[in-house]
């Protein structure tokens, strides 16, 4: 897991979530504050180097500065984008290795809770510091694949309806259903696990979003949307 401490890891899931739609620099400018020599540009332009994944590289970063949530949840941030944990010399840097740099159109705000439940709010975390190295489109079939209201976009089809955020959704299914254990949510006849909600906020920090179909007979069907 991200860290031992389960209540540790739902502020850093609520940070994470909370602060999806800031820019780059925005957590660069924060980060610069807290642990400035880790982001060296200079260091990363070298070859010495090799990867460390997210959760070895945090820990290792954990040794040395006294790491606050919202800085882990910055750092897991940056590197959904696609930053990279370099040892290089026996430091570890964060680096820029051909990461995006999303933009954000206005979306009404919205906090989903993700559960009350630690354990689920940690296994959601867990899940988004697995997929930092797999394809978005990778991630968006495999939800479509799971969650029946989650369809295929048509080449060529002009869709009407909203657009939503990722939390904009979320809520929307707490709304309409209730965690009937710490790994499944309930809404309807479908379910959600905590690693569906964990690559559904990786998506979103990559600057993902949904688009609302709407159906007069049934429940709305969404489309997966990327800036």
């Amino acid at each position: 897991m991200v860290l031992r401490e389960k209540d540790a890891n739902a502020q850093i899931l609520r940070n994470f979530i909370d602060f999806s739609n800031k820019p780059n620099q925005y957590f660069l400018t924060n980060l610069k504050r807290s642990i400035p020599d880790v982001l060296d540009d200079h260091e990363c332009m070298g070859d010495a180097k090799s990867k460390v994944g997210v959760v070895d590289g945090i820990k290792l970063l954990r040794r040395k500065y006294k790491l606050n949530n919202i800085d882990i949840a910055y750092l897991l941030s940056l590197a959904t984008r696609g930053y990279k944990f370099r040892i290089i010399t026996e430091r570890v840097f964060l680096c820029e290795e051909n990461a995006i740099n999303p933009s954000f159109e206005y979306f009404t705000p919205a906090k989903p809770r993700i559960s009350d439940n630690f354990n689920t709010k940690t296994a959601v975390l867990n899940a988004i510091a697995e997929c930092q190295d797999i394809d978005n489109v990778e991630i968006a079939q495999t939800l479509i694949r799971s969650i029946p209201e989650l369809l295929e976009r048509s080449y060529g089809v002009r869709y009407t309806g909203r657009f939503l955020s990722i939390n904009q959704w979320l809520e929307l299914k707490e709304k309409e259903g209730t965690w009937i254990s710490e790994e499944n949510f309930r809404y309807g006849d479908s379910s959600i696990t905590p690693w569906m909600i964990g690559n559904f906020l990786a998506l979103q920090v990559r600057g993902w979003h949904l688009q609302e179909i709407p159906e007069k007979f049934k429940g709305n069907d969404y489309i997966f949307i990327k800036n």
